[in-house]
């Protein structure tokens, strides 16, 4: 009996991590994977998120598979709320000191429905 209940713990608890990947009801969630203009995955490749309906912004990096995910975002139906895009790495315009990035690719506008994991990959198209 005391073995039985640690595997009952256990299992509990990788069924709830499990039900936690999905989006909640109310919100959804967006992943995918940057890709470089030849088609080869980008790592560690700087991901802009813009909620075309608010103009808010959030970034993540591609990760060393590079694949990138944003979770817990409000829910559109329209088609055309978010965009990916994928940016340069910063460079300092002469004289600025400012670090700046430019935009190396965009993804088509898409939705996000409620509870839904949506994939949206997203591609350098410059060389």
């Amino acid at each position: 009996m005391t073995r039985l209940v640690p595997t009952l713990v256990l299992t509990a608890l990788f069924a709830t991590l499990a039900f936690n990947v999905q989006a909640s009801p109310d919100e959804c969630r967006i992943m995918g994977t940057a890709y470089d203009y030849t088609g080869h995955p980008l790592p560690a490749a700087v991901i802009r998120l813009i909620d075309q309906q608010t103009q808010q912004t959030a970034y993540t990096a591609s990760n060393a598979d590079a694949t990138f995910a944003f979770t817990n975002l409000p829910v559109d139906a329209s088609g055309q709320r978010y965009r990916l895009d994928v940016l340069s790495p910063a460079v300092e315009v002469t004289g600025s000191h400012i670090p700046m990035r430019s935009v190396l690719g965009i993804a088509p506008a898409f939705a996000c429905g409620a509870g839904q994991s949506v994939r949206a990959d997203v591609r350098v198209e410059v060389r």
